[in-house]
């Protein structure tokens, strides 16, 4: 899967607290995500994606209404869940609804405006779920011998 799709999965659980258009089809997208973000020097809660050559980006919400993100963002903060897409536009299912985007390329940065690569991310992520799980199975086990 193309790191511009998989990016969405990664952020599950991550809250979009901000976007901004640009100029030229960019956007600016915050992505509150504490637990993966403070894993990654230096300290911060969020990444930033810039997204590039954006051809649509909008909201439909559970009763299939159409907005654009900003207004979206003025009534909630849509948490993360996952995308099932593998090609453009991506829709990304949300705790608010369905974010529906088409662009061409993405670049990520950290709130603290140092650029991280995808695979950085990627990598954080999976290690941050193994920890879980072996702390998760872990506990079980303690209980269960209690």
């Amino acid at each position: 899967m193309k790191k511009e799709i998989a990016i969405w999965n990664i952020m599950h659980d991550g809250e979009i607290t901000a976007v901004e258009k640009g100029l030229n089809g960019l956007y600016t997208m915050f992505i509150n995500m504490p637990y993966l973000r403070r894993r990654i020097k230096p300290l911060g809660d969020s990444f930033v994606l810039i997204l590039s050559g954006v051809k649509q980006i909008i909201f439909r919400d559970f009763g299939g209404t159409i907005s654009k993100v900003e207004d979206e963002l003025g009534c909630s903060v849509p948490e993360i869940l996952y995308t099932e897409s593998e090609t453009m536009p991506v829709c990304v299912e949300t705790t608010a609804g369905t974010l529906i985007l088409d662009y061409e390329s993405m670049n990520l940065k950290l709130d603290t405006g140092q650029p991280v690569k995808f695979e950085t991310i990627e990598t954080t992520c999976h290690e941050y779920w193994d920890e879980l799980k072996k702390r998760t199975e872990s506990n079980r086990t303690a209980l269960e011998s209690q």
